[in-house]
């Protein structure tokens, strides 16, 4: 049997959340039991990076009970509440920042899903303590939905704040929603960076795109069992973006294209 591997996807981890956060959001003590049953089960922790360095070598029998966390968006729960229960772990951790927002809140989701950012001096602490620092884009926009040169600008810029902020390479880098096409992984590719994650709600594993790395979503409501059943009940990521995913592109694009005429905005502003 081909060798799989979970990519977990967090976003918030707050027993409070703002109310368009509800489904994207678990609690200090469910985080903790998924730690707990990670460890129980004998799991090992990757970074992205390095679970893509593995990948691209042809010896792959050390990714058994290998598992990935990461976190999208750069919320400060994280340096609060996720961090210090990976550490405790001795989980390591990749957490993917959207840079625009910095030091302030969750804008881009409107009154309703606010909540409050990562500082860059918070972010410049986090990898002494196992955390490998990842780019969403600057203004956490649907990269396939905008003109080229804008989406260029978001990758980029991303990079650019984020390696300035640290002083080291950023090698990893997230969609935003996790759209992307091959126009968008070939400019994240020009752009420096080694690997990417996507979202697709399926187990990665050898062979996976290093470029549209399959991650599941963690619900809000999961304990640790229920994670476990997850996980072994999802199969694997196809290799190639599927025939769906290209129509609903289509799809996004389209109404991009309407709001921008009706309203003069740039296409893919939220």
């Amino acid at each position: 049997m081909a060798k799989t591997v979970p990519v977990l996807l967090y976003h918030s981890v707050c027993a409070d959340p703002a109310p368009l956060m509800r489904d994207w959001a678990v609690t200090p003590a469910q985080f903790r039991d998924h730690l707990a049953m990670l460890q129980r089960e004998g799991y090992t922790t990757l970074t992205v990076s390095d679970y893509a360095a593995r990948l691209r070598s042809p010896a792959t029998a050390d990714l058994d009970h290998v598992v990935v966390i990461t976190f999208d968006d750069g919320f400060a729960d994280f340096e609060e509440s996720a961090a210090p229960a990976l550490l405790e772990a001795g989980m390591v951790s990749t957490l993917y920042v959207s840079t625009a927002y910095v030091g302030a809140t969750s804008s881009w989701l409107g009154p309703d899903g606010e909540q409050k950012m990562l500082t860059w001096d918070m972010i410049a602490e986090l990898p002494s303590l196992g955390v490998e620092i990842g780019a969403h884009a600057h203004r956490h926009l649907a990269l396939d939905e905008l003109d080229p040169a804008q989406a260029q600008v978001e990758i980029v810029q991303s990079k650019n704040l984020l390696e300035h902020a640290l002083g080291a390479p950023i090698e990893s880098f997230a969609y935003p929603h996790g759209y992307h096409g091959q126009a968008v992984k070939q400019m994240v590719r020009l752009a420096g960076f080694t690997n990417a994650c996507g979202v697709k709600h399926a187990l990665s594993g050898p062979g996976d795109d290093l470029f549209g790395l399959a991650r599941i979503i963690v619900a809000p409501d999961a304990d640790g069992d229920a994670l476990l059943s997850l996980m072994n009940s999802l199969r694997r990521a196809p290799r190639h973006e599927t025939a769906k995913a290209k129509a609903w592109r289509m799809v996004r694009r389209a109404k991009a294209r309407r709001q921008l005429h009706a309203h003069g905005a740039p296409t893919g502003s939220t």
